[in-house]
């Protein structure tokens, strides 16, 4: 199921964040609610596709990106930690986060194969998706934002 260094997933991940409001959508989840802006991204990917994911594709996710995601985690926080010190450091410090978010997906099983193919409408796949990973996050995910992150893979194409 994992594509060897996912190529095709992280280029997905990154011209998504790159879509207007991305950014912000995706680390008010991170940010704000707790959430993993790599899992969002895998299951947008995976809906873009027409792919349903289940419980099971989750955990398949979960358990392939556990040592990685913890890693982005720690870099994550010393980025953060480092933003009002000196320039270089902070510099190298969102350098090693980026490469462990890169890590991530390349760890990631490949999510344009996960799940089954769907015949739902886009929107209504891409919430079932989402809302495996953002119906645990506490606080909960308000509908608006939920609306702005199925909104992006159909931004991203425009």
């Amino acid at each position: 199921m994992n594509c060897g260094n996912n190529h095709g997933f992280w280029t997905f991940a990154l011209n998504l964040y790159a879509v207007p409001g991305a950014q912000d959508a995706l680390l008010t989840v991170q940010d704000v609610h707790g959430g993993d802006v790599m899992a969002v991204l895998w299951a947008l990917a995976a809906s873009a596709e027409g792919k349903r994911l289940s419980r099971s594709d989750i955990a398949i996710y979960t358990a392939a990106t556990a040592s990685a995601a913890q890693t982005a985690i720690e870099c994550r926080s010393l980025r953060k930690r480092l933003k009002s010190g000196p320039r270089a450091a902070y510099t190298a410090a969102k350098a090693d986060e980026l490469a462990a978010e890169r890590a991530v997906a390349a760890s990631a099983p490949d999510p344009f194969q996960a799940g089954i193919k769907s015949p739902d409408q886009q929107a209504q796949l891409t919430s079932s998706n989402l809302a495996l990973f953002l119906d645990a996050l506490t606080p909960p995910v308000p509908p608006t934002l939920r609306e702005m992150l199925i909104r992006l893979p159909t931004a991203q194409k425009a």
